[in-house]
């Protein structure tokens, strides 16, 4: 009679695989902390190709040890819809925040809900721009700034976020740390790490000196964003939290002020996005892949060990993390809504789409004036020049009167928006260019508008094509 002894090496094999089993089972569930900026474009930041110096040492650092999207989109570049396609999954259209200040559909789950079945705590600190408060029922922690408009804004206190982080070790958090910076107006930041004649100003803004003097307040509301960043990484390493917790910054849309915030253009939409996981997942890479702010959610739970549903507009993340691949989306699609309304603007909409390399604005309603009442009220009536936004485009149109062909030019890109704009942003970073004409690219052309339909009839969209003086347009068939 013979008894088959299994190998050495296959006996050491079970072994270790039972021991790491057993590791994983009780190790401890991930945490999350996410810092949330505020109307900060992803090129003002140093990792992301920063014109000028000083702006984000902190998340500079992080990048360089952490994981690091070059292809973040929001969807909508704007503070609401922004923020509810990051804590529901869902894109504009479908979570019913398509403008901002919306309310999002009741019967909507959030975050909160999906981490609440996994046995999270979900807590929210500062800004929260959302509605209503059973999509969203954060728990509420104190000590951050909550009105974002505010010229005077409360100094941090991280107590309540400490006690949060730390009050029970035994029971997973995340919460979101969503600041006020660098939304208007601009002045609780120290500026004098910037010179005025020295600044570096986006191509597609009017260099003058109210520009240069706002952007500059604008840098030093930043450098702040990046101060918090830097002192929630210091917490979670006091308590060694840092072990399980991944740390998520985003800078939410683009910079309020013409061309940013409010539009489909790449430094409205385009987001910063820097996760530092636990040393266990060896992430420390630049990824070039197409993300957008409604797979941060599904990355949560799975990461959790949950599974998302199917039907979020989002996908995971944590195959890319992981090294299981490289590519995330063929594609990232934008939208612009605007009712006409005297404290909003005129009746405009647009979609786009970008392949990363790249991008097709289709502007629905082109015989339309564009404009948003923050920036350009002017030109509609509504004369708010004293706030600080207002006084950058009213800048640029004194600087047209007086000849400035740079600012004629740039006043007629902000209003004017022709039907197909299409732009090769591997050699255009600011979207300077039109290519709709081009006829070699023609056939890319259709393909993006192709894919823009698509997806438009995918999301119940109809473009929103009935405000004032606008026959509605069939725009899925």
């Amino acid at each position: 009679m013979f008894i088959k002894i299994k190998s050495f090496s296959a006996i050491v094999a079970q072994i270790s695989f039972v021991l790491l089993s057993a590791s994983i089972a009780h190790a401890k569930p991930l945490n999350y902390l996410i810092l949330l900026g505020d109307d900060i474009s992803a090129s003002t930041l140093g990792c992301y190709g920063a014109l000028n110096p000083h702006t984000s040492p902190q998340i500079d650092k992080l990048a360089a040890e952490g994981v690091r999207f070059t292809n973040m989109f929001v969807s909508e570049a704007m503070c609401a819809p922004a923020r509810a396609e990051l804590y529901t999954g869902l894109q504009p259209e479908r979570n019913g925040c398509n403008r901002n200040h919306l309310p999002t559909n009741v019967g909507t789950k959030s975050v909160v809900h999906y981490l609440k079945d996994l046995g999270y705590r979900t807590g929210l600190a500062g800004k929260r721009h959302f509605s209503p408060a059973s999509v969203y029922p954060f728990e509420s922690v104190k000590g951050f700034e909550p009105k974002c408009a505010t010229r005077d804004p409360h100094p941090d206190n991280w107590e309540d976020a400490e006690t949060f982080m730390t009050r029970d070790s035994d029971e997973p958090f995340c919460l979101f740390i969503c600041s006020v910076h660098a939304h208007a107006p601009w002045n609780a930041g120290d500026s004098s790490l910037w010179e005025l004649n020295e600044l570096k100003l986006p191509a597609h803004m009017v260099d003058n000196a109210t520009t240069r003097h706002y952007y500059r307040e604008m840098l030093a509301e930043v450098r702040l964003f990046d101060d918090q960043v830097g002192k929630a990484y210091a917490l979670l390493k006091k308590h060694k939290l840092d072990e399980n917790t991944v740390l998520i910054v985003l800078d939410e849309n683009g910079v309020g002020m013409p061309g940013g915030k409010w539009t489909t253009y790449d430094w409205g939409v385009r987001s910063a996005c820097v996760m530092k996981w636990p040393e266990s997942y060896q992430a420390n890479f630049k990824t070039d892949a197409i993300a957008q702010y409604c797979d941060i959610l599904p990355t949560m739970i799975d990461a959790a060990g949950g599974t998302a549903p199917s039907d979020l507009d989002g996908r995971s993340l944590l195959p890319l993390i992981k090294g299981e691949t490289q590519a995330h989306r063929e594609h990232a699609y934008f939208l612009f809504n605007n009712r006409h309304d005297r404290k909003i603007g005129p009746h405009f909409s647009s979609r786009a789409v970008t392949d990363g390399q790249y991008k097709l604005i289709w502007n629905l309603t082109p015989e339309n004036m564009y404009g948003v009442a923050a920036i350009s009220g002017i030109d509609f009536g509504k004369h708010n020049r004293g706030s600080d936004v207002p006084k950058i485009y009213g800048s640029w149109l004194d600087s047209m009167k007086q000849g400035d062909a740079h600012a004629a030019k740039m006043i007629k890109r902000y209003r004017v928006r022709p039907e197909y704009q299409l732009f090769d942003l591997s050699k255009d970073r600011w979207e300077m260019h039109n290519l709709a004409d081009n006829p070699e690219l023609q056939p890319k052309l259709q393909q993006l508008k192709t894919g823009i339909s698509a997806w438009m009839k995918q999301q119940g969209d109809d473009g929103h094509l009935t405000g004032e003086g606008i026959k509605h347009k069939e725009i899925n068939k």
